[in-house]
This record gives structure tokens, C-alpha cells and sequence, in this order.
């Protein structure tokens, strides 16, 4: 009888540690998942070895909409499909206007934004002269936009110039090295001749917070 109690007491032992050491490999098993699956999420690991940490913006806003406070600007951004003269102009009457196949705004690239300086009186539209403050903006202005999901962005000016209006090298992409925005209006007012170009910058801590 004892004998059979030992084997008893022993067989238990036995299925006891067999249990927990099932349970440890489970959880091991099911954490090395959860990593992967976050580490597809959030790209590759650095450089220490860990999973980076996601940037969210600071802040949230109305969906695709542009301010300049410091130059009363304040405008929807509009979005087309088709680089076309008839698209673009009924487009502007909306808001101002994202050039197609440029990146959205917060993403690496150069995303390339125009709108009108001034129009026609007859033409419809609310946005007319929503770009004219655009002129001699001064460098460091803040120029702040939404993406589709209400996602902020905040960027500095860095540059302005005069082109002509067939200049595409405002449209140049800095191989997705940077994080830009351009920003297009008519120049001199009231004409097309030219076109007036601020060049922006995403400013990484008004918009992410100080790096860790």
C-alpha cells in the first residue's frame, strides 16, 4: 500500500511539473508572437535592438485643412485625382489644392499644396484670394496642416522664392530624405505670370514633442 501511494504521489508530482512547464512554454510562445506581430506593425528594430517607439503627433484638428495664423490663412485642402486645368480650377473654387502624387502632408517627401492668389470676380468660389497673404511670408512662419485623419502637422518655413510657371523643380521630392511641404501661389497679384513658392520644413518637436 505505501508503495503504491509513492508511485501516486510521485505520478502527480510528475503531471504537476509537466502542466507548468506547459504553461511557461505557452506563454513564451504566445509573447514571441505578440513581438513579431508588433514588430511588423512598427517596421524594424534600431539599431540597440528594440522595437522603436511609434510617433504620433501632438495633436488632432479637422481633417485635411490648412492655418497660417500669422497670415489669417485658413483653407480646406482639396484633393484630385487628375492632373488637369479644368480639375484644378474647380477644385480651387473648394479650398486649396494637393497636387496629385505628392506625398499626404507628415510624410517624408515633399506634398505640394497651390491656391489662387486672385480670380475672375465672376468666378465662383469663396477662396479666391486665400493665398495672396502667401507673399513675402516671412522664414520661421508656422504653417500647420491636417492629414485625412485629422492628424497635425507642424511646419516652419525655410525658403521663399519667384518661378516661373513652368518650373517643376518645386516639385522635387529630396529623394524622401526630408519632410517637407510646399506651398504655391500666383505671382505678382492679380496675374499668373509667375508663381510665388514658400518652402517648408517639418518642425519634429512642435509636432511629435522633444525627442526621447
Amino acid at each position: 500500500m505505501k508503495k503504491t501511494k509513492q508511485v501516486r504521489l510521485i505520478t502527480l508530482g510528475i503531471l504537476f511539473l509537466l502542466a507548468i512547464g506547459g504553461t511557461v512554454i505557452f506563454v513564451l510562445w504566445r509573447g514571441s508572437t505578440e513581438v513579431l506581430q508588433v514588430s511588423n506593425v512598427n517596421l524594424s528594430l534600431n539599431v540597440n535592438g528594440q522595437l522603436p517607439t511609434p510617433r504620433i503627433p501632438l495633436g488632432t484638428g479637422e481633417p485635411n485643412h490648412i492655418s497660417i495664423q500669422d497670415r489669417e490663412i485658413e483653407a480646406p485642402v482639396i484633393y484630385v485625382d487628375e492632373v488637369s486645368e479644368p480639375v484644378f480650377q474647380e477644385a480651387l473654387s473648394r479650398g486649396v489644392v494637393h497636387y496629385p502624387e505628392t506625398p499626404n502632408p507628415g510624410e517624408p517627401g515633399n506634398p505640394y499644396i497651390f491656391g489662387h492668389s486672385s480670380d475672375y470676380f465672376w468666378k465662383p468660389g469663396d477662396y479666391k484670394k486665400v493665398f495672396a497673404p502667401l507673399v513675402d511670408i516671412p522664414l520661421e512662419t508656422e504653417v500647420r496642416i491636417t492629414n485625412d485623419k485629422g492628424e497635425l502637422f507642424i511646419y516652419k518655413v525655410i525658403e521663399t522664392k519667384v518661378v516661373g510657371p513652368k518650373d517643376t523643380s518645386v516639385l522635387d521630392q529630396y529623394n524622401n530624405e526630408r519632410t517637407m511641404l510646399t506651398l504655391q501661389t500666383s505671382y505678382p497679384i492679380g496675374t499668373a505670370l509667375k508663381r510665388y513658392i514658400a518652402v517648408t520644413e517639418l518642425d519634429e518637436e512642435a509636432t511629435y514633442g522633444p525627442a526621447e
